[in-house]
């Protein structure tokens, strides 16, 4: 099972997380590819095994063109890419699954290889796992209209029905050129958990959002797990 090499060549973040795994001293071996789409990788911490999916956003036409202005005064505004980031997660969702089998916890693992406009920071993880931030009005028995609720709405993709097979979303960042950190944000909806403590000796940072579609008043931000 924990062995066998794949004949594709390595990405860049590929490339990447294997390195963070040496360097981190966490053993990460290539699951053999079969006619089936599996998972990348099964990574062995000292109290579980890991599948883990590692995925890129490579440069698109528009990021091409954004290139050439970007960091002049013709560069627009630009936003952290979520949508970008769910088809990540939509497309490595079933390798992941297929792989782990429901025994073992899994991660997909994103990495940003298109350019530092789509940067891949908190908020966009979490509006890419749990949906679009916003406020809910309510127009009162006055005529007034007030603020009657904030949270995350529509375009979910990680729920208490769906992406449960889905443990943890990691992002991979390059903190120099061959030194990668991985940051770690946890599915409270997932069959299979990881205890932050086992997971900090391949994440540098890790964050869980409780309860994201509670009703009523929920912050955007996840809560930093201390290990």
């Amino acid at each position: 099972m924990f062995q066998g090499a794949r004949v594709s060549t390595p990405t860049v973040s590929e490339k990447l997380f294997e390195k963070l795994c040496a360097v981190r001293r966490v053993a990460c071996v290539r699951i053999p590819e079969t006619t089936e789409r599996t998972a990348d990788y099964r990574v062995s911490l000292r109290s579980l095994n890991l599948v883990a999916e590692v995925k890129q956003l490579d440069p698109s036409d528009a990021d091409r063109e954004l290139a050439k202005v970007w960091g002049t005064p013709l560069s627009p505004g630009s936003v952290g890419p979520s949508d970008r980031v769910q088809a990540l997660l939509a497309n490595g969702y079933a390798q992941i699954k297929r792989s782990s089998e429901g025994k073992w916890p899994t991660m997909i693992v994103v990495f940003n290889n298109s350019g530092q406009w789509n940067w891949i920071d908190t908020f966009a993880i979490s509006k890419a796992m749990f949906g679009s931030y916003g406020i809910v009005l309510g127009l009162q028995p006055d005529q007034t209209i007030e603020v009657t609720g904030y949270g995350y709405m529509g375009e979910r993709k990680v729920t208490k029905d769906t992406f449960r097979s889905l443990s943890v979303v990691g992002v991979l960042k390059r903190k120099r050129i061959d030194v990668a950190a991985l940051e770690c944000y946890h599915n409270p909806f997932a069959h299979v958990q990881i205890a932050p403590s086992a997971l900090s000796e391949l994440a540098e940072i890790q964050y869980v959002h409780p309860n994201p579609h509670a009703r009523g008043f929920v912050q955007w931000e996840p809560r930093k797990i201390e290990t």
